[in-house]
């Protein structure tokens, strides 16, 4: 049977062959979900997995928002496309908006990093780790009394002022994204999931964010070299730096002792 028909045959083994390859791969996957499940146990297996799906459901995301604002940046000057922040911002601001992030954080830094530079106006934005007491231009424990934040809230979600509103976690994303470039406000689709559940996926990755990603000292949060003064005055920072790392040392010994 399989000489009068070659291609028949052919076919057969084409699909022994892609059986045999679909089934190596499932026992891979076994395999490695089981090394998993002895090496970190099988609740954290199990976040884990989920951690990563939806780290790459976001970055996939990501990519297409991105690859869409490259395409249409020869028509980011039309009526169409061009956009400006409403209420107005900058100047004497008329509209507050704040970010209040993570400074410690790698993973809070570095999409802070990306998302301000697609934003329309960076002037019109502030951001400031909740760890700083002493920025010079947001006073974060005023906006603690003012919004009535309880101080371990900021350990867990992002918190976003806009005007007299506060927004955290992953609402607070999607209103920090309404004020970026076409086409980031499609962002705002995340809508249509219910609250729990996309806040639960936010808090997922909040709470697996430090042992994914790590951490870094706060003196080098992105935030810091966004101010112009910074630059100008980059000596006294410096000091100011190293003097706070001194005290520390100086406490860490004491302590000891």
């Amino acid at each position: 049977d399989i000489d009068r028909h070659p291609s028949r045959g052919c076919r057969r083994r084409e699909v022994k062959e892609g059986m045999w390859v679909t089934v190596g791969f499932i026992c891979t996957i076994a395999i490695g979900f089981l090394l998993l499940v002895a090496r970190r146990g099988h609740v954290q297996a199990w976040t884990d997995i989920f951690v990563f799906s939806v780290l790459s459901l976001i970055v996939t995301a990501g990519l297409v928002l991105e690859s869409l604002r490259i395409l249409s940046k020869p028509l980011a000057d039309t009526i169409l496309f061009k956009r400006k922040l409403f209420p107005p911002g900058s100047g004497p601001r008329k509209h507050r908006r704040i970010v209040i992030f993570d400074g410690i954080c790698v993973l809070c830094n570095r999409f802070g990093a990306f998302v301000h530079g697609r934003l329309i106006d960076t002037g019109a934005i502030d951001w400031v780790p909740f760890q700083d007491k002493s920025n010079e231009h947001v006073d974060v424990d005023k906006l603690v009394k003012e919004f009535s934040i309880d101080p371990a809230q900021l350990q867990d979600r992002i918190a976003v002022v806009s005007g007299k509103n506060i927004y955290w976690g992953a609402d607070a994303v999607i209103e920090l994204c309404q004020w970026c470039v076409w086409p980031y406000q499609l962002t705002s689709l995340g809508f249509i999931l219910p609250y729990a559940f996309r806040d639960a996926l936010y808090r997922t990755v909040a709470k697996e964010r430090y042992k994914w990603f790590g951490t870094q000292p706060l003196e080098k949060n992105f935030a810091k070299y966004l101010c112009p003064y910074y630059y100008i005055n980059k000596k006294a920072f410096n000091k100011k730096d190293k003097s706070k790392t001194d005290d520390k040392k100086q406490e860490k010994s004491v302590k000891s002792q």
